[in-house]
């Protein structure tokens, strides 16, 4: 047989490119409307893509299509950079797209607080409940943080400044906030979303500091006062118009009360085992106890104490997101950080015992954001 040496060649060369193209490309497709085809990509394009439907499909506010848009715009850019073979830039580019979308997913506005509560300092107390059956998870005393709002206050755009109509309205809270010196009251910051989310969780922050500051300069006690900045992330107007980005653009004087209802309970030994005393919840991946929760458990402290026999279980449990190993190692370290701030405040770490469930006993749906919420948080339990 006579073998064209040339046209072998040809061919030689032409398997050489297109294998040199297809191993760039890893047999990549169209992505996030990137006008690039080809056969496939990895598969973590596929998973940003399903992870950026579910969020679409829970989607009931501005911020969480905000962060929708974010996503997509990111996966954008990481289709971009993958089709010029960028492979490991383009897959950090989709991990912050998938955070975003994750983000998305999880925010639920709160609902508007009643106005009637503005005119009445004294926080919600709830009703003393009927009866205490042992080993139901919301039995016993607990019950949800009130939130109640005394004041709000708006500011300009980008601006923390208070200007003197506000500081009008601070001022009729101060006697207010004097007389119930035994209440904390959470101080929290807001911003409307124009801007990056970084940018606005510090100016939230600035914002309620300056309230802070010009309560303390009329003598309410610092230790009254927490501070709390929640971003864009808590609108309770829509962020569609003007007017609603500009009502957004506010700080909150709030009472956080007391998770301990009134009612004649003056030690623990009355209770049955597996009686919730406490729940606090969780930010997601986070270890840090917020401030409204740090106020409630002062408040449970003093009748633990009062109590010395009384053992306790911190049990710790979480979502469903993650390995069954993750969610065991972060419900041991929530448990461990409610645990080590009840030692710090002065009740024997002997009487506390911590147990792990992670979730193994979700007391909400994990179908849902609002159900992951409840789910992430370590109870206050009498276990003997």
């Amino acid at each position: 047989m006579r073998i064209n040496f040339f046209s072998a060649g040809l061919i030689y060369l032409a398997i050489i490119c297109l294998v040199l193209i297809i191993g760039c490309k890893s047999f990549q497709t169209s992505y996030f409307g990137v006008e690039d085809e080809a056969i496939t990509a990895p598969k973590e394009f596929n998973q940003t893509r399903l992870t950026i439907e579910s969020a679409k499909e829970s989607a009931n506010s501005l911020y969480a299509e905000k962060k929708i848009n974010e996503a997509m715009a990111l996966g954008e850019q990481a289709a971009v950079a993958y089709w010029k073979c960028f492979d490991q830039p383009a897959k950090n580019v989709l991990a912050l797209a998938q955070q975003s979308a994750y983000r998305a997913e999880l925010f639920h506005p709160q609902p508007p607080p009643p106005t009637a509560a503005r005119a009445n300092a004294t926080p919600w107390t709830p009703e003393a409940p009927e009866s205490m059956e042992p080993d139901a998870v919301f039995a016993g005393v607990m019950a949800l943080p009130p939130r109640m709002i005394l004041e709000t206050v708006y500011f300009g755009f980008d601006s923390d400044k208070l200007h003197p109509y506000e500081k009008t309205l601070l001022n009729t809270q101060v006697p207010v906030l004097k007389k119930h010196s035994d209440f904390v009251f959470e101080i929290a910051g807001h911003t409307d979303f124009a801007g990056p989310d970084s940018y606005n969780q510090i100016l939230s922050q600035k914002r309620a500091r300056s309230i802070i500051k010009h309560l303390s300069a009329n003598g309410v006690s610092d230790s009254q006062l927490y501070l709390i900045g929640y971003g864009e992330a808590d609108p309770f107007y829509s962020n569609d118009t003007i007017e609603g980005q500009a009502k957004n653009r506010r700080s909150e004087i709030r009472v956080t009360g007391s998770l301990l209802p009134e009612i004649a309970l003056k030690n623990l030994n009355t209770l049955p085992a597996g009686t919730t005393l406490e729940v606090i919840h969780f930010n997601h991946g986070e270890l840090k106890i917020l401030p409204v929760y740090q106020a409630l458990l002062n408040k449970a402290v003093p009748l633990i104490k009062s109590s010395p026999k009384v053992k306790l279980e911190i049990a710790g449990h979480s979502d469903n997101i993650g390995s069954k190993k993750k969610n065991l190692a972060l419900s041991l370290k929530r448990a461990n950080t409610v645990k080590d701030y009840l030692i710090t405040k002065g009740v024997s770490k002997n009487r506390l015992t911590t147990t792990v469930y992670a979730s193994d006993q979700p007391v909400s749906s994990n179908l849902t954001s609002i159900g992951k919420n409840l789910n992430r948080r370590v109870e206050i339990k009498v276990f003997e």
